[in-house]
């Protein structure tokens, strides 16, 4: 028995000090992972906010992203319309002679052949030089290439167009509707909404389909042939402007090609016509004429017997009107106009032919003129013509070289050349400077004596460049 106890009491012993040692190891354990635990659980604390924070500023990288895309495409500006390079087009555009500074472009976009899936797509360019079928020349671009810098080089050398310099205004590109769309100077963007972005310029030739490209950078309505009429919206396209006014229709007319001289019929109104007179009448006097070296201390009476005055337009909503309305009938800008010079010829008064545009090389003397037209690189380009009355007998406005005619003895000789006569409400445009922007010596015109009834007319002055009139 006292054998069997002992052997308990030894076991006991032993097992107590298995679980000492049990135990001790279990409490340092807690002891090691009480002290390395904190740190541990604090370092993956900060590494999952440090993730979940990647995460969540990823995703509202990508969310403000997709906003902004969002947010852009509704500013994206419209695209021109499409208008097929096809006979019925063309024959709107093309002359039986060349037709200088005056250019139409095609681009047709090409389908790729079916025997071939991977090929790239291209883009057929056609060119009318100086707007004659017989300059048609044709070259294929791959669409990736597209790019207004290659274009416009492309352009150049294929249409041979004038580098523009210190006398010559930078070429530019327009929709058939006359709307401008990207000039050789102009300075691109990077912003998607912007008329001036890269994408949108090419993306605007490809969806016009058919352009006009003017060496002169400016628009120039095609005259085509003499009796060709052509309908033209007003107020829809206001170059540098915003109208409220609605859109109108008017038929514009070639009546010569040499000089090239449009007509347009019931442009002004009996009010207006009434109202300008009104307006003028108070101011009236006899006209000057600003003089050549060659004619320096001669009489303007030896040239012009008419009265005149200017019109401003400032609070004359009727005034200002029309200055839009005859900026979108150029499609030059408003600010390119000088104002109103309003005219009135009594019995036997005229004015002999003479240019509207200010050559510099008749100009050496004249230091304010030469400024006003920076040596020849800017000048008068058109005259939009206004009658604002019918005439019982004369006073037609007359182009003495109309057709080639050879200078007349007498620039008050009223014997020959195209004459147009005065009809209330109706203009005329003529332009001193051709397409490419070069004056054109057959825009000489003149006032024919008046011989029954007063003749009263108006003139707005358009010019190449913004002169700060308006």
């Amino acid at each position: 028995g006292a054998k069997s106890n002992g052997k308990k009491i030894e076991m006991k012993t032993e097992a107590l000090t298995s679980m000492s040692w049990l135990q001790l190891f279990i409490v340092l354990l807690s002891l090691i992972a009480g002290i390395f635990t904190p740190p541990i659980l604090s370092f993956l604390n900060v590494e999952e906010t440090l993730f979940s924070t990647k995460l969540k500023n990823d995703h509202a990288t990508k969310v403000s992203s997709s906003a902004k895309i969002e947010k852009k495409l509704p500013d994206i500006p419209p695209l021109p319309s499409r208008v097929l390079c096809n006979e019925e087009t063309l024959s709107q555009f093309l002359h039986k002679s060349p037709v200088n500074g005056l250019h139409i472009v095609c681009f047709d976009q090409m389908e790729p052949s079916s025997a071939d899936n991977e090929e790239e797509d291209k883009v057929r360019l056609t060119f009318y030089a100086d707007a004659v079928a017989e300059g048609k020349e044709q070259i294929t671009i791959s669409k990736k290439d597209l790019k207004w810098d290659r274009l416009k080089t492309t352009l150049a050398v294929e249409l041979e167009l004038e580098h523009p310099g210190p006398l010559q205004q930078p070429w530019a590109v327009f929709t058939t509707e006359g709307e401008r769309i990207v000039g050789v100077e102009d300075v691109l963007t990077t912003d998607l909404s912007s008329t001036k972005s890269e994408m949108f310029i090419v993306e605007s030739l490809l969806a016009s389909n058919t352009v006009v490209l003017t060496g002169g950078g400016k628009w120039v309505w095609p005259g085509v042939k003499v009796g060709f009429k052509r309908e033209v919206e007003l107020y829809s396209i206001m170059p540098g402007d915003v109208s409220s006014h609605p859109n109108t229709t008017t038929i514009i007319e070639t009546l010569s090609l040499s000089p090239l001289v449009l007509s347009v019929h019931k442009f002004l109104s009996d009010e207006e016509c009434g109202h300008v007179r009104m307006r003028s009448e108070p101011s009236m006097k006899y006209s000057k004429v600003t003089l050549k070296d060659t004619d320096i201390g001669k009489e303007a009476s030896e040239w012009r017997t008419s009265q005149n005055t200017f019109l401003r337009s400032d609070g004359d909503a009727v005034m200002r009107d029309l200055e839009y309305r005859t900026a979108s009938l150029t499609r030059v800008p408003r600010g390119h106009q000088e104002h109103l010079q309003v005219l009135r010829y009594g019995n036997t008064e005229f004015y002999s032919a003479h240019h509207d545009f200010f050559d510099p090389a008749h100009y050496r003397q004249d230091k304010n003129t030469l400024k006003l037209i920076q040596n020849g690189k800017r000048n008068r380009m058109a005259t939009v013509f206004w009658y604002l009355s019918d005439v019982e007998e004369g006073g037609e406005t007359i182009f003495p070289l109309h057709n080639g005619l050879p200078f007349p003895r007498s620039f008050k000789d009223c014997s020959r050349g195209l004459k147009v006569k005065p009809e209330k409400g109706k203009v005329i445009i003529f332009y001193s400077l051709d397409a490419a922007g070069h004056m054109d010596e057959k825009s000489l015109h003149g006032a024919c004596p008046v011989k029954e009834g007063i003749k009263w007319a108006a003139n707005k002055w358009v010019w190449n460049d913004a002169v700060g009139y308006l």
